[in-house]
């Protein structure tokens, strides 16, 4: 069953939708621009946290790494372990630079308050020179990768280890499992590296951590890449309480989600920038969180900052319920004030329905007319000459339907047009709007002028114009020309419509779409001729190859005997050149094999091209790609290459450059060829891809439709476009 609304709930919609749609597109914008802003505020908060940290502990620690490289390179360091590592050195010799080295390390110390210790190492057999702690140092300390990788002249941090030994913590008592970090310098003198330098650091004082002020739940910390502690969090001491972790968490305790026993969500996140998760997750204590993480250059350690869910976005909640109440109250008022005027408004327009019920049933003796001089009243007494004039008048109903019902069928089944005497459009129909891909408002007005197109002569449009204007009827086949340059051909009954007088007033056009049975008999043509010449070509082109290789070693071993012009020989080769790249375009065109897959370098292979094209020299080819390997037949690719940089450099007749652009994405390739020259004018564009098109007078008209046919064997596709002229391949990535 059919739902119709009554013309009061029509006026009532109407009047809401009025009413309503302002306000609901204000408080939408606004609602989305508040729910952005207060989004955007809590990104910056957390990026703002844990870039800030992240970039402070690298500079800390870079700084840290300078400082002990000076150490390294200062006179009495080098000259001390240059003696040292004589095995011959006298005792009193060692003890005096062991003093040196002792009071050297001492005033340092006080200038950098984060080294706890110093230690000398012998370069190449890794033997303790000296150090000042109060135990040796680990004996296996050449093994470890800070000191090979100071051997090489680089300045090393450590892993983060657990001491083996009494070390002080953060509160300056000693115990075991101390978070150690190393950092190794290499000692150079004049005859190279003379020792290793390693220092320790207390991390209690580099690594500081900072909470955001604009959260209560804010809480900051450092993990390593493997997700180990190595700050206490915020919330230290419930983890204690609640048995999730050590009382001392550093390399300990990971940051493992209770239920999960995973890591948390915001370290799964791999990446060299900062990242962000305000979706929420599991954080260790097991709450539900937003959070943002920063990597520390060169450590493997993230800075992550974390708040809790719901108080992040607790000014989004509230502003939600706000908007929410305030909207309702509006729409109750907006509803209240609708139905007052719609039924208002509709009071007269029952009183029409009654009336016209009433004409239905054949009551003509009724009165409409109101006394009210609004624009419902002289509705009413329009309705009640209407009534007047209907009983004056017969078979009105039956002529109205029978001209209603002509013009439907013709407006659903043929293209129509009227134009006036003077040519001008004065009616379109829908389909002729999507024939010719104009509007409307773009046709009515216009003369019909609009679509011509150059297939005819003129005299064709001068004899049809002499025919309608004469009062007969014009039928035959016209090729018109559609807004955006394509052609579509109509049968076409052009019928001259008279006036009262006898006077022509407008043509009255009626067409049929016969475009499609055109094309299909003009491929059906061209299929048969290209067959013929298919053929022909074939074996003219393998006729002319062997005699034309003749010809050309024939030249060249003229030129190295040095008995012809350099200048004449180069016209030559050209001209040869020219006539086997046109042999190929047509060989090309004409052979169907089928495609051999194999991965080559995209790369080497456009420079490879290149090199084997004669490039003159006021022509500047630029490759702008990274490396780029494809799945692909080389061989055919190496033609649609050649054939496309080629047609640039011949476009380029006065000098100019091209630019080929390789890129690949996750599913494509694709292959940009720009010049600088004057542009192709053959319109439309796209039919420079059809065989024996071209713009050149030296071409085949092959080229590209060899191109184009390669390209598809590939499954890709390929476009042009003019300013600049670019060539624009995309071929699907293949699996290996």
């Amino acid at each position: 069953m059919k739902f119709e609304l009554t013309y009061s709930k029509k006026l009532l919609f109407l009047l809401l939708l009025v009413s309503l749609a302002p306000l609901v597109v204000l408080s939408t914008s606004y609602y989305i621009d508040k729910i952005e802003t207060e989004s955007n505020n809590l990104k910056n908060n957390l990026s703002f946290v844990s870039e800030t940290g992240s970039k402070n502990i690298s500079e800390k620690l870079y700084e840290l790494k300078d400082n002990i490289s000076q150490i390294a390179q200062t006179e009495i360091v080098v000259t001390s372990t240059k003696e040292l590592s004589n095995e011959n050195l006298e005792k009193s010799e060692m003890f005096k630079n062991h003093y040196e080295l002792e009071n050297q390390f001492y005033i340092l110390s006080d200038s950098f308050p984060e080294v706890q210790s110093f230690t000398i190492s012998n370069a190449k057999t890794g033997k303790i020179l000296f150090y000042t702690d109060l135990v040796p140092p680990i004996a296996d300390l050449k093994n470890q990768k800070h000191f090979e990788q100071s051997i090489k002249e680089n300045v090393q941090t450590s892993e983060v280890l657990l001491s083996e030994y009494l070390l002080p913590n953060e509160f300056g008592d000693y115990e075991l499992n101390i978070p150690t970090l190393y950092i190794s310098s290499p000692i150079e003198g004049e005859a190279g590296i003379e020792g290793i330098l390693t220092v320790r650091i207390n991390l209690f004082k580099t690594i500081l951590i900072s909470q955001s002020d604009d959260f209560v739940t804010s809480n900051s910390y450092l993990v390593t890449s493997e997700g180990y502690f190595l700050s206490k969090p915020k919330y230290f001491d419930e983890s204690v309480s609640s048995d999730l972790i050590n009382t001392r968490p550093e390399l300990n305790y990971r940051v493992i989600e209770p239920n999960t026993n995973q890591l948390t969500e915001i370290l799964k996140i791999s990446s060299n920038e900062t990242k962000l998760n305000l979706s929420g997750y599991s954080n260790y204590l097991g709450a539900i969180v937003v959070g943002s993480v920063s990597p520390v250059k060169e450590t493997g350690w993230s800075y992550v900052a974390e708040v809790d869910k719901n108080e992040a976005f607790q000014k989004i909640v509230s502003f939600q319920i706000l908007t929410v109440s305030i909207f309702g109250i509006v729409l109750i008022g907006m509803v209240s004030m609708a139905l007052y005027f719609a039924s208002t408004f509709t009071s007269p327009i029952k009183k029409l329905q009654i009336a016209t019920e009433q004409i239905i049933q054949g009551n003509f003796d009724i009165n409409t007319a109101e006394n009210s001089r609004d624009d419902i009243g002289q509705l009413t007494r329009n309705f009640q000459n209407m009534i007047q004039t209907l009983k004056d008048t017969t078979d009105v109903k039956e002529q109205i339907t029978i001209q209603q019902n002509l013009r439907k069928a013709l407006e659903e089944s043929s293209t129509v047009s009227i134009i006036d005497k003077n040519g001008k459009i004065t009616y379109v129909n829908e389909r002729f709007c999507k024939a010719s891909k104009y509007s409307k408002n773009e046709l009515i007005g216009k003369r019909q002028d609009i679509l011509r197109s150059k297939i005819h002569p003129p005299g064709f449009y001068k004899d049809l114009w002499t025919t309608i204007s004469s009062g007969k009827i014009w039928h035959g086949e016209i090729c018109n020309t559609a807004k955006d340059g394509t052609l579509f051909w109509n049968d076409t009954t052009i019928i001259p419509f008279l006036d009262k007088d006898g006077q022509i007033s407008e043509y009255v056009s009626i067409r049929n779409d016969i475009t499609e049975q055109k094309n299909l008999t003009d491929r059906l043509i061209r299929a048969e001729r290209f067959s013929a010449i298919g053929e022909l070509s074939a074996r003219i082109s393998h006729d002319i190859r062997n005699p034309l290789a003749i010809i050309k070693s024939e030249f060249e071993l003229l030129n190295l005997k040095k008995q012809i012009d350099e200048d004449d020989f180069r016209r030559i080769d050209t001209s040869i050149n020219r006539i086997t790249h046109q042999l190929d375009d047509v060989l090309e065109y004409l052979r169907d094999t089928p495609i051999v897959y194999s991965k080559f370098n995209l790369t080497k292979l456009v420079t490879e091209v290149i090199d084997t094209l004669q490039v003159p020299s006021n022509v500047k080819i630029t490759i702008k790609d990274d490396e780029i390997f494809m799945m692909g037949d080389k061989n055919k690719m190496n033609v649609i290459l050649v054939n496309l940089i080629f047609n640039s450099i011949q476009a380029l007749e006065d000098g100019g450059n091209i630019d080929i652009i390789l890129s690949k994405t996750d599913s494509e390739i694709v292959i940009q060829i720009r010049d600088s020259g004057t542009g192709i004018t053959i319109k439309p564009i796209e039919a420079i891809f059809d065989p024996l098109i071209t713009s050149k007078q030296k071409g085949t008209g092959l080229g590209l439709a060899s191109v184009k046919n390669l390209v598809e064997q590939h499954d890709g596709e390929i476009s042009v476009k003019n300013n600049p002229t670019t060539f624009t391949i995309k071929i699907p990535q293949k699996e290996d």
